[in-house]
């Protein structure tokens, strides 16, 4: 049965592949069936895995009175480096499992083959294998956050400057998106003197409680030509949500349950935005990525629904049966209950992929991220779903308030500086697709911290190593993230290299 989280449903590909932030239980099992194949054959053809090694972190790293500690996963690709002298490249993992799929076939590998650099993947702690067996309990959770994860990478950076030599003259570069992207800013940022440059994909720096803006920008790439949208996709995707809410008014519930296959029946508000959430899923998570020429994609949501020729209701309804059978699936989860029985599981199954209860953790504890449908938003679903449900979730598995979330997101964004924040050589780099865009930097703040938006991306696109594929955009962009790091380079006294 699927399980449904929707907090903030970044990112499957980064489950697999990169790394990524909390989405939709339904849409990480989805996109976790599509990328399998794909990594399966890079891990098969290029990973040796003899360099998956750990290192012993402190529990705490600010507080000597807590002794415990965790192993923290990490994977050195040395296949190109230029013993001793070459560049670190440090890829910062996220919310999930640390795979080796952009270590071995990336943007990054393609950078490192170029500049003769070591990479070094870093898994992030209390996901994937970087946990013990009583991580996941209440009381061993304030343990997981961005700073304690900074600490982290702090430490590897000693154990890899002892354990491959490298000293003070070796230029450290790191890499992340989505939350990843995160957290290589805010490394460079708080970490100056350990590494020299970062570049930041996908970054939703700004930390935000209630994140109407996401579902805006969906409805923007929904309707954009250039990605296959329309108007009038969007249009019928909207009037089919507003029939569904009206149905929810009118307490129609017994329709909904059977013009959705949904897997129980509807008995609460929080039911409501359980079906919601896992109904518009699919939609965001297809925006979100935006893999062209799959159904992964604005264009083949646009013409699924194109293919119904009864109401947008009706259009609706034939999209959710699409997703069901792609799936393998009979049913739709619906309910609040089996979502917080989710929530509360303190073990997770060995390389599971994102940790829902961690992720979950840190956004009613630091980010909110938050991803409502308010009125008066440009939001193309169910204004159903509101921030009560999340405010919900904290409060029920957490035992976190509403003030107190608040509190800490804006401690977060004091902390790190949200949007505007001040440090030098950092590259942030954004997709106009990606509805993740609107937390980040999308404009210059000086010389040093600089912008590349490129249009008609997606969520972390420009990771991904290049390809014949690639749109005249992203190739461009993925071309100035060359040179970025080709000057940084220079900058440091390292070999710089010409791109065209």
């Amino acid at each position: 049965m699927r399980r449904f989280i929707h907090l903030m449903f970044v990112l499957l590909l980064p489950v697999i592949i990169i790394e990524g932030s909390l989405f939709n239980g339904r849409y990480k099992k989805y996109m976790k069936k599509v990328y399998k194949n794909k990594s399966d054959q890079v891990f098969g053809q290029n990973m040796d895995f003899s360099q998956e090694k750990y290192v012993s972190q402190p529990l705490d790293h600010f507080d000597p009175l807590v002794t415990g500690s965790l192993k923290q996963k990490y994977i050195v690709v040395n296949d190109y480096w230029k013993k001793p002298d070459g560049p670190v490249f440090l890829y910062i993992g996220g919310e999930g499992l640390l795979s080796g799929f952009y270590l071995e076939d990336g943007l990054i590998t393609e950078m490192a083959r170029t500049h003769g650099a070591l990479i070094v993947g870093a898994e992030h702690r209390y996901y994937g294998d970087s946990l013990n067996n009583d991580s996941l309990e209440l009381s061993n959770l304030k343990y997981l956050s961005s700073q304690q994860a900074l600490g982290d990478l702090a430490k590897l950076h000693q154990v890899i400057s002892e354990d491959y030599g490298g000293g003070s003259n070796t230029t450290w570069i790191c890499f992340g998106g989505s939350y990843a992207g995160d957290l290589s800013s805010w490394f460079r940022i708080k970490y100056p003197h350990l590494v020299h440059a970062a570049v930041a994909s996908s970054a939703p720096v700004r930390a935000i409680t209630n994140f109407e803006g996401y579902n805006n920008v969906v409805r923007a790439s929904l309707s954009d030509t250039s990605v296959g949208g329309s108007q009038q996709c969007t249009g019928n995707i909207s009037s089919g949500f507003e029939e569904v809410g009206q149905l929810l008014k009118n307490k129609s519930l017994d329709r909904l349950q059977k013009d959705f296959k949904l897997c129980s029946p509807l008995k609460s508000e929080n039911d409501y935005g359980a079906f919601l959430s896992n109904l518009q899923d699919y939609i965001s998570g297809a925006v979100q990525y935006n893999e062209d020429g799959t159904d992964n994609s604005v264009e083949y949501i646009c013409k699924t629904i194109a293919e119904d020729e009864g109401s947008p209701y009706n259009k609706l309804m034939h999209l959710n049966q699409v997703f069901l059978e792609s799936m393998g699936e009979t049913c739709l989860d619906s309910s609040y209950e089996q979502m917080l029985q989710e929530l509360n599981k303190t073990k997770q199954e060995p390389a599971s992929g994102v940790g829902i209860r961690a992720w979950t953790y840190q956004t009613c504890t630091q980010f909110g991220f938050f991803q409502t449908c308010d009125v008066k938003t440009q939001c193309p679903f169910s204004t159903y779903l509101g921030l009560g449900l999340y405010l919900d979730i904290c409060n029920d598995v957490f035992g976190i308030t509403a003030d107190e979330i608040n509190a800490r997101v804006n401690f977060t964004n004091q902390y790190y500086g949200s949007d505007t924040p001040k440090g030098t050589r950092i590259l942030f780099v954004n997709g106009s697709i990606d509805p993740w865009h609107s937390l980040s930097v999308l404009k210059n703040i000086s010389d040093s911290e600089t912008a590349l938006y490129i249009q008609g991306s997606s969520h972390c696109a420009d990771m991904e190593a290049t390809s014949a594929d690639d749109k005249p955009q992203l190739a461009q962009g993925k071309l100035e993230i060359k040179k970025q790091v080709s000057n940084w380079l220079s900058s440091s006294g390292q070999q710089r290299l010409t791109f065209k």
